[in-house]
């Protein structure tokens, strides 16, 4: 979790429409609509933040870990081998 991610998506929507700040906590029917520090909060205790619009990021492992698995399948002959 990127704490700047976070805090880019605070300042867009300052600049947006909340000039004095994110309120702390949404009405109940807005919650999904509006955004609150009571959200953010939420999301970083669940370590999800694809509410917020935040996509995770994979780490520089990912290929390494993922080439692993390609070559330890068993190919038939429709599906090509990728070399990293």
């Amino acid at each position: 979790m990127d704490v700047r991610e976070i805090q880019r998506f605070i300042n867009e929507w300052e600049k947006r429409c909340y000039k004095k700040g994110l309120p702390d906590e949404a009405p109940v029917e807005l919650k999904d609509k509006v955004p609150s520090y009571k959200q953010i909060a939420l999301c970083i205790l669940n370590n999800n933040l694809k509410p917020l619009g935040i996509e995770g990021r994979k780490t520089k492992y990912y290929s390494v870990l993922k080439g692993i698995e390609i070559d330890k399948r068993e190919f038939n002959g429709k599906q090509i081998k990728l070399i990293f």
